[in-house]
C-alpha cells in the first residue's frame, strides 16, 4: 500500500530545548545547539489546517465471540477515545470488549480472574508497575494460549513500567528492576523516543517504519508512521525504522525496532498508532487491523488458578 502521508501540514515550531531537554543540548562531542536542532512540528494532526485521511480498519479473522480485555488499571495514558477505531473494529466483528478497572484489589488476584475470562489482554502506556501477583498472572495466560498487546509512550517522568515486567516501561530502569515477563520472551522497550531531523514526516519525532520481512502482523503493510516511538528489541523485530534514525536518550543513529513480536506477545513502541489521529496515516490502519486479528486469533486453554 502506498503510503499516505500528505494530510500532515506545517503549523508550529518547535525548539529543541521544549522537546529533547537541556542533556540534548549541551556541550561535548557531537553536541548541537537548539537552533541547529529546531524543527517544524505539532504533537497532533488535530491541530492540522486540512484533516487526515479517512480509511478502514479491516479484518481478516473469521473468528468471534473472543473476549479482549483492556487495561486501566495502571494509571494509563491512553483512554477508550484514543482506543476507538481499535475498540470499533472489533466489536462489529463479533468480539466483546472488556475493561480491567482501578479496582485492582491488594494482591492481583482480580486480574487474574479477569485473565481467565479472557483471550487477550491489552495495556497500554501505564503509569503504575504491575503487582507480582498481576504479573504472575499475565505470564500464566501468555502460558496458557492468551495473547498480549504491550504498547508504551516516551518518558514521562515517574516511576513505573508497562506490565511492571521484563523492562518495558518509561522510567529507564534496567530489566533486572521488573518482574521477568516480557524479559524471559526476549522482549525489551527502551527508554526515550525515536526522530530524524532530516528525513520525516513534517516532525522530526513522526517517522516511517516499514517490515524487516513477511509476518502476519505486517501482511499489506509498506510503511508506518509512528510518533514519538519508543525502541524495541527482541529476536523477531518486525518493523524498523531507517539507520538514520536516532534516540533521544543517547542520540545514536541506527535502525530501530518499534513492533516485535515472541509467540502470543507483541511489543509495539508507540501507542499512538491505536489513536484515531493517527491509525488512517500512511499504512497504519492495515497494521490496527492486523493487531486486531491478532488478538482474536489465539487458542487459549485452560489458566491454572493463582497461587496467592
Amino acid at each position: 500500500m502506498t503510503s499516505r502521508i500528505g494530510a500532515f501540514v506545517l503549523v508550529a515550531v518547535i525548539v529543541a530545548a521544549a522537546i529533547v531537554g537541556p542533556s540534548m543540548i549541551a556541550g561535548g562531542s557531537g553536541s548541537f545547539s537548539a537552533g541547529e536542532l529546531s524543527v517544524p512540528g505539532h504533537d497532533s494532526p488535530n491541530i492540522a489546517t486540512q484533516p487526515v485521511e479517512e480509511g478502514q480498519i479491516e479484518m481478516s479473522a473469521t473468528t468471534s465471540g473472543k473476549v479482549v480485555v483492556i487495561d486501566e488499571a495502571h494509571g494509563n495514558g491512553v483512554g477508550e477515545f484514543q482506543l476507538r477505531p481499535l475498540i470499533n473494529t472489533l466489536t462489529e466483528n463479533g468480539h466483546e470488549v472488556r475493561f480491567y478497572g482501578p479496582d485492582r484489589g491488594p494482591s492481583g488476584e482480580q486480574l487474574n480472574k479477569t485473565l481467565r475470562g479472557a483471550d487477550a489482554f491489552v495495556s497500554l502506556a501505564p503509569d503504575n508497575r504491575f503487582k507480582p501477583a498481576e504479573a504472575d498472572g499475565v505470564s500464566a495466560f501468555v502460558d496458557a494460549g492468551g495473547r498480549v498487546l504491550a504498547a508504551g509512550e516516551p518518558e514521562s517522568g515517574g516511576g513505573g513500567g508497562l506490565l511492571g515486567i521484563g523492562g518495558f516501561g518509561r522510567s529507564g530502569r534496567s530489566a533486572a528492576e521488573f518482574t521477568p515477563v516480557l524479559s524471559q520472551y526476549g522482549l525489551t522497550v527502551g527508554s526515550g523516543y525515536l526522530y530524524d531531523t532530516t528525513d520525516n514526516v513534517n516532525n522530526h519525532a513522526n517517522i516511517d517504519a516499514a517490515p524487516t520481512g513477511s509476518s502476519d502482523l505486517t501482511a499489506g503493510v509498506d510503511s508506518v508512521v509512528v510518533h514519538q516511538a519508543a525502541p524495541v528489541t527482541g529476536n523477531n523485530v518486525l518493523l524498523q525504522t531507517d539507520s538514520e534514525t536516532e534516540l533521544t536518550t543517547t542520540r545514536d543513529a541506527d535502525a530501530y525496532g518499534v513492533l516485535a513480536r515472541t509467540g502470543n506477545i507483541v511489543a509495539l513502541g508507540d501507542s499512538s498508532v491505536l489513536d484515531p489521529d493517527w491509525t488512517y496515516v500512511a499504512d497504519n490502519e492495515v497494521l490496527v487491523g492486523n493487531l486486531a486479528d491478532y488478538l482474536v486469533t489465539g487458542d487459549r486453554g485452560r489458566m491454572p488458578a493463582p497461587s496467592e
